[in-house]
């Protein structure tokens, strides 16, 4: 029987719609964690750990970025989760598909929700449920079924802090280890993204007014050197021991080039580029994005962005953003957010 038809006959379905958890965090938030994020995503908001800064806000004790939500969760360097998380195992999905054939796995795209920021000293933990499985797919990656996972991220209070979908693509490598040029497997785009913009990138944390932007608005570009160093440091910093990040062997039995970028280091800089353009005063409210075309070492990530809208509605100054990092292949990355601005 082939790997194609033995995946076919698998009953997929069995293993969608179960809520499972909860995965806590092995420790709480904490200012050595916060450094270390930050660190490795060049992200210098005062908000996070500049004690003196953060007196002037809403917080009173270290602020980890809306982007870390995943991270404390996750395993640690052995594949082990937190003491006290359930036996159950939330990805059994892939290794089923890894029995069938189809053994190598991308994050591909992220819908994510914050209602809060933590703080330090908080504690994490989640909850997931696979809410889809595709049929085999063809890509340029390989074969493969695109998994959909819900996640429910919440404090120790049981209050939810933000909540997600998180898209993976569970395939078979194909023969070449060279992405196609203009935006890779597995999923081509169908967002145009910002166009290019002459305005130079300032990071001097000045928050944006609401009454001086307006639909159309380029963001200034920031461009990103993708070292060895970058890809990981965000690995580590995010807590992804997977070795497709580090062990270019594996990254090429995976049909990559090299080791490449995970989408949590993705998400941190994302998410560093909008809040540094709207200011410390801004809270990042939505983030969706899809990944295409790999970071890898030796290229460089442009990220842009432009204004597609702005509200005000129940008491906050809202702003979307479009955004989009292109790199020597096309789109790495391209995805909307919305931002609360300082009022």
């Amino acid at each position: 029987m082939s790997q194609a038809s033995a995946a076919g006959e698998l009953d997929l379905e069995r293993l969608t719609g179960h809520r499972l958890g909860p995965y806590l965090s092995f420790n709480p938030v904490s200012r050595v964690q916060v450094w270390q994020w930050c660190s490795a995503m060049g992200d210098r908001n005062p908000l996070y750990l500049d004690d003196a800064f953060r007196a002037g806000t809403e917080f009173d004790r270290v602020v980890a970025p809306p982007a870390m939500m995943q991270m404390w969760t996750m395993r640690d360097v052995n594949m082990a989760y937190a003491p006290g998380s359930t036996d159950a195992r939330p990805y059994q999905i892939f290794d089923t598909l890894a029995e069938a054939g189809f053994p190598a796995n991308v994050a591909v795209s992220y819908d994510i929700t914050f209602h809060r920021y933590l703080q330090e000293g908080d504690r994490a933990r989640h909850y997931t449920t696979v809410a889809a499985i595709s049929d085999l797919k063809q890509t340029g990656l390989g074969d493969g079924h695109f998994v959909t996972e819900r996640v429910e991220y919440l404090d120790q209070t049981d209050a939810p802090f933000a909540e997600a979908l998180i898209t993976y693509f569970q395939y078979r490598a194909a023969t070449t280890s060279q992405p196609a040029k203009g935006g890779s497997s597995p999923e081509s785009s169908d967002r145009a993204g910002p166009t290019h913009t002459d305005q130079p990138w300032q990071s001097d944390f000045t928050d944006i007014g609401y009454d001086t932007i307006n639909a159309g608005d380029s963001l200034p570009e920031l461009v990103i050197p993708i070292t060895h160093r970058l890809i990981v440091s965000g690995a580590i910093a995010t807590q992804d021991f997977i070795d497709v990040h580090h062990n270019a062997p594996a990254a090429r039995a995976a049909g990559m080039p090299d080791i490449f970028m995970n989408i949590l280091t993705t998400c941190g800089l994302s998410a560093r580029y909008l809040s540094d353009w709207a200011g410390p005063g801004s809270r990042l409210e939505k983030l969706s994005f899809k990944l295409l075309a790999p970071n890898t070492p030796g290229d460089t990530m442009t990220l842009q962005g432009k204004v597609s809208g702005k509200q005000q509605a129940g008491g906050k100054s809202q702003v979307s953003v479009d955004f989009a990092g292109r790199n020597s292949l096309g789109f790495h990355v391209t995805g909307a957010a919305t931002l609360a601005l300082k009022t």
